[in-house]
């Protein structure tokens, strides 16, 4: 029986597949840039077809935006409140949500092994939620899913330690090392003693000194720059009179423009006609048009792109254009570093209070940890990276990081079932 390590992200999904012992991250999106992740985007046409990464993004674009479409949606995992949503007429909770998603994976990866993929590691951050509750909600959701998807074994490892089995394949010494796992919905610490003399233990449990998490990610950081720059174009603190007495603007549908994975539920037609109405006595109709405009056109992954290359345009540079035009929406808003910096400062405290809390608990100091790796897209954002570079100088050693996750995964998983 085969088995597979599988990091299901929630900005992009990596898949390793193990071959007698050995390891190989299977290229998932061709149309993606590195093929071995696929964007966990999911369309739902309107006639009834299923759509995943970047297929589901040129489906989407070319059928006028009219269907569903879902993105980031692990960040719903440990979410009561989210039950059931309704797709085509038919009642769609997460799992069978994301079964989906994982079976059009799982199909690829019994292409490749020539027979049926039936084992799976699979990532999950260090905490999904502070609530054990709420957390251990998250895993059987996901366990469910990947059981509906065809796997009938499945485990778990902490994405930190997977990518920390990743990098200690390329190193030559014994080493005690923090991994930081930066991703888009969770970032998440491990602290763990790694070295070629280690790789042969079959129980590495003994070397985990511990782990922590946060829910702060690039999310986040996206969703601060849409407050920023885009929320005060679409009537955000606007207010209307219903009684004719003017009242603030309800901001629900405000705060579910900073949220992409609430984004994908807020166009509801009760929504729309409650917006319309707000509109018609608002001091700041345009910009509640606006907000209409993106909803009713289902315009939230284009606004999706267009923060997450501004962010990007930060990141290489010391200023950068928040650039968004579609119908009759024209939104052109510079941007510093320096302004980006200050906005997300309250997240970045965050992440290093996290660091500090899990250092302050093992009784480590910096000078202890011999070498940092750092693993998702996040991790690239100066503010974030000059956490690590301030408390750790010249410790922080180069790696794939969009991939390392997937690849420890299979790693482990080649442990466990071979």
């Amino acid at each position: 029986m085969r088995a597979c390590g599988l990091d299901f992200g929630t900005s992009n999904t990596a898949l390793a597949l193990v071959e007698g012992g050995r390891v190989r991250a299977l290229e998932v999106d061709p149309g993606h840039e590195p093929a071995q992740n696929i964007p966990t985007l999911l369309f739902f046409s309107e006639d009834r077809r299923q759509f995943y990464g970047t297929r589901a993004v040129e489906e989407y674009l070319e059928r006028a935006m009219a269907g569903r479409f879902i993105q980031a949606i692990k960040r719903h995992l440990p979410s009561k409140a989210f039950t059931t949503t309704f797709i085509n007429g038919q009642a769609l909770d997460l799992s069978d949500l994301i079964a989906g998603f994982l079976e059009s994976l799982k199909l690829q990866a019994d292409r490749e092994a020539g027979e049926p993929v039936t084992r799976v590691l699979m990532g999950r951050p260090a905490v999904f939620h502070v609530d054990p509750e709420r957390d251990r909600l998250a895993q059987d959701r996901l366990e469910r899913a990947a059981r509906m998807a065809g796997f009938e074994e499945v485990r778990f490892r902490f994405e930190p330690i997977a990518a920390a089995r990743s990098f200690e394949s390329d190193l030559d010494r014994g080493l005690l090392c923090l991994v930081g796992d930066l991703g888009g919905g969770t970032s998440d610490f491990t602290v763990m003693r790694l070295g070629p003399q280690r790789r042969a233990a079959g129980d590495r449990a003994d070397d985990v000194l511990g782990s922590a998490g946060v829910d702060v990610a690039g999310n986040d950081l996206d969703a601060t720059l849409v407050k920023l720059k885009v929320l005060p174009r679409l009537g955000f603190g606007a207010r209307y009179s219903p009684l004719g007495r003017p009242v603030p603007v309800p901001t629900r549908l405000h705060m579910a423009m900073t949220s992409w994975h609430a984004l994908s539920f807020a166009a509801t037609e009760g929504n729309l006609e409650e917006l319309r109405g707000w509109i018609r006595s608002a001091d700041d109709a345009a910009g509640l048009e606006r907000l209409l405009e993106i909803l009713d056109w289902n315009l939230g992954f284009e606004l999706f792109r267009a923060v997450e290359r501004c962010k990007v345009e930060l990141s290489r540079q010391g200023e950068g254009v928040l650039s968004f035009r579609a119908g009759r929406i024209a939104i052109e808003e510079p941007v510093t570093r320096r302004e980006f910096d200050a906005a997300v400062q309250p997240l970045v405290g965050r992440l290093e209070r996290c660091l500090d809390g899990l250092l302050a608990r093992l009784d480590l100091r910096h000078d202890d940890i011999g070498a940092v790796f750092l693993t998702g897209g996040t991790s690239l954002v100066p503010c974030v990276r000059d956490i690590f570079e301030r408390r750790f100088p010249g410790r922080l050693l180069a790696k794939d990081v969009f991939t390392s996750v997937g690849h420890g995964l299979g790693i482990e998983a080649a442990e466990i079932w071979t």
